[in-house]
């Protein structure tokens, strides 16, 4: 079933050119974070499909669902996993040591979701500003503290932002440009906010570690551009911005942070050296996407076969994470096989799966079904989400999905 908030794009997102090359199609899924309560309930799915642009090398969904459908109520925190807290402090000391701030220097970001990153600016003594879409979670971040305006980053919030507080000296938006539909627009209101001598702070799902690890899990219909260091770098250029520092980062299972400003030719070694060794990959190559769809059909082979060791046994699985919607959905994995999902959000505690229609409950009730094996759908968290199960007595089997191919893992083998 297809609605009146769909969109099918015909020229790529960031150059306008129309040489694109559809590289995988998913089928019909429902919205990724669209849970629901009634189990009897009739879902909305929409196309999934992924292009490649030959001109800028920008990886792109074919599709664009209306923003506000996606987030204007969304229940996805940043709080919720230990490991996201934990890099929250640490994002926080790199920017420190790359920028130089000071304490009355503003620092805005953009989809600032619970305020979990900009909280530690907060306890610091900077004067931050979170812009942040979904009412119920500017709400959140603004009872923890966190100053936080309920509004889409476009370039009219930026003239709002800086008539009332002036222009930024950072401005941060992790894991957000690759969920807008108008990449121009954005780019411009980031360009407008940030002061003559500031810096942004661009973290992605880096384009590279998804073909190389086969992270087709990352594809849903919020994640509109799937970037490298090319074609993030040729965006930011059109709106005479310049990166100059890159590092990693171990979000979604292998991301970049990208440090930019308005002047040119000052790129260090982090930057130079990384887009050197993408220039001798093959994340730019249209042939190796290409290759990618049979990869991710045979991952979907080896998922179900690893699953059917288990049949007639207690599956669960862990992390009800946007991801795990593609994935489960994909590899036709339902309330049949998989009798729970653990997650730790209370927000999606009570609810239902998109698609698989599988149950979201605590870890206490996941675990009390005496589950055999867990799937780890939150594979990028699965340090954490093993250490848990063990501290909780759990002695089965782990079917860990990406990144390449599953596995199985035994408790004893950990």
């Amino acid at each position: 079933m297809i609605s009146d908030d769909l969109q099918i794009i015909t020229s790529c997102r960031s150059c306008s050119s129309r040489s694109l090359v559809e590289i995988l199609d998913l089928g019909a899924q429902p919205l990724a974070n669209a849970f629901f309560s009634d189990p009897d309930s009739v879902e909305k799915l929409y196309p999934l499909s992924i292009a490649f642009c030959l001109d800028c090398s920008l990886l792109q969904l074919k599709q664009t669902v209306r923003k506000e459908v996606l987030f204007d109520r969304y229940i996805w925190l940043t709080g919720t996993s230990r490991t996201s807290r934990d890099y929250s402090r640490t994002f926080f000391k790199r920017v420190l040591e790359c920028v130089n701030v000071s304490r009355s220097d503003l620092i805005i970001e953009i989809a600032s979701n619970d305020g979990t990153v900009l909280k530690t600016f907060v306890e610091a003594g900077f004067p931050v500003l979170g812009v942040e879409p979904a009412e119920n979670i500017a709400e959140i971040a603004v009872s923890s503290g966190v100053p936080t305006l309920c509004a889409y980053w476009n370039r009219e919030t930026a003239q709002s932002v800086s008539k009332t507080h002036g222009r930024a000296k950072i401005i941060i938006a992790r894991n957000v440009i690759p969920h807008v539909s108008d990449l121009h627009e954005v780019i411009s209101a980031i360009s407008y906010a940030l002061d003559e001598d500031g810096t942004g702070v661009i973290e992605f799902h880096y384009g590279c570690t998804i073909l190389e690890d086969l992270h087709y899990d990352s594809v849903y219909h919020e994640h509109l551009c799937y970037f490298t260091i090319k074609s993030l770098t040729g965006l930011l250029n059109c709106f005479g911005l310049y990166p100059f520092h890159i590092e990693a980062s171990p979000v979604s299972g292998g991301s970049k942070v990208i440090y930019f400003s308005r002047k040119p030719d000052i790129s260090d070694e982090t930057y130079l050296q990384a887009a050197a060794s993408e220039r001798e990959s093959l994340c730019n190559d249209p042939a190796a996407w290409q290759g990618f769809a049979g990869r991710c059909a045979r991952h979907k082979t080896g998922t179900r076969e690893l699953l059917s060791q288990f049949k007639g046994r207690v599956i669960i699985g862990f992390g009800a994470s946007a991801r795990s919607s593609t994935y489960l959905n994909y590899c036709a994995v339902t309330a049949d096989t998989v009798s729970a999902i653990i997650d730790n959000n209370l927000l999606k505690q009570g609810l239902y799966a998109p698609g698989s229609r599988i149950p979201i409950v605590s870890v206490e009730e996941g675990l009390s079904l005496n589950p055999e094996l867990i799937l780890v759908l939150a594979w990028n968290f699965k340090d954490e989400i093993i250490q848990e199960c063990q501290d909780r007595g759990f002695n089965g089997h782990y079917l860990i999905p990406f990144p390449q191919y599953p596995i199985l893992l035994a408790a004893e083998s950990i």
